[in-house]
């Protein structure tokens, strides 16, 4: 297991792994920090681009956003990784063949959300994969796959049924487009997926799930996956994306690509 330890003063990040399912913990000191990826730059792109692209992402709007979108996938690819808050760890597992990746904070990308660090300031540290060795890792007690279904647009599709403290696994089968899955609990059993369509779509007032305790995973790459160990409590969990629609910059749950999650 390979500790992240993310926070307003520090960030501490394995620089050396074996190729296979790396296992990692994140923990953040702060509600300022908390969301941590791994990228892996593409042939001829430098990490100062991708400092510069992922900024720009959380810097623009409309069009603009989807032309910011397009560039940072051209260059780097997204592995996803975990998102907590203070005084809950999340445990992820990342299949990563060998090479450089960077393992980095996003909300120091997105302005005054996070610390707001000066470019080229942000939290970020190589991490090296070097060869593989024999590793065991627990199988997932579910699958949770986003996709893109002909006439209904984007949807997360669930396999299996998630179980607290068992890993789940997080699947992006969506076509050149990046997403990720955050969970929020809902605490109110009355509480629909029509209600959090409302939400998403301006008509449901206040978010019907606790936006202040979601854990997951930042956005992956198409064709990626990530395996999350989230300690999530027996209860409702709303599975949700603030990802941009490479197509109309508008939110993808906006979209309908939300599910609630129940958590054995």
């Amino acid at each position: 297991m390979l500790h992240i330890v993310t926070g307003e003063d520090g960030f501490t990040s394995p620089a050396h792994a074996f190729a296979g399912p790396v296992a990692f913990q994140l923990r953040t000191t702060s509600m300022r920090t908390g969301h941590v990826g791994v990228a892996r730059l593409r042939a001829g792109a430098t990490e100062a681009q991708f400092r510069a692209r992922l900024r720009r992402v959380f810097a623009t709007e409309g069009q603009d956003t989807i032309k910011a979108a397009r560039a940072l996938m051209a260059t780097a690819e997204l592995y996803g990784g975990g998102i907590t808050h203070p005084g809950t760890d999340t445990r992820f597992t990342v299949p990563l063949p060998p090479g450089r990746y960077l393992v980095y904070e996003y909300l120091d990308f997105e302005g005054p959300r996070g610390r707001d660090p000066q470019p080229g300031q942000e939290h970020l540290r190589p991490l090296t994969v070097h060869p593989p060795t024999a590793a065991v890792s627990r199988p997932p007690c579910a699958t949770l796959t986003a996709v893109d279904i002909p006439d209904q647009g984007p949807r997360f599709l669930l396999d299996g049924h998630a179980a607290s403290g068992a890993p789940l696994r997080y699947v992006n089968r969506m076509q050149d487009q990046v997403d990720e899955a955050m969970f929020c609990p809902v605490t109110d059993d009355s509480v629909t997926e029509k209600d959090i369509q409302a939400f998403f779509d301006g008509t449901g007032g206040a978010p019907p799930f606790d936006l202040s305790k979601w854990l997951g995973t930042p956005p992956l790459s198409p064709g990626r996956e990530v395996l999350l160990t989230m300690p999530l409590p027996p209860g409702r969990y709303a599975a949700i994306t603030w990802v941009s629609s490479i197509h109309d910059a508008r939110p993808l749950s906006m979209h309908g690509q939300h599910r609630i999650v129940v958590v054995r």
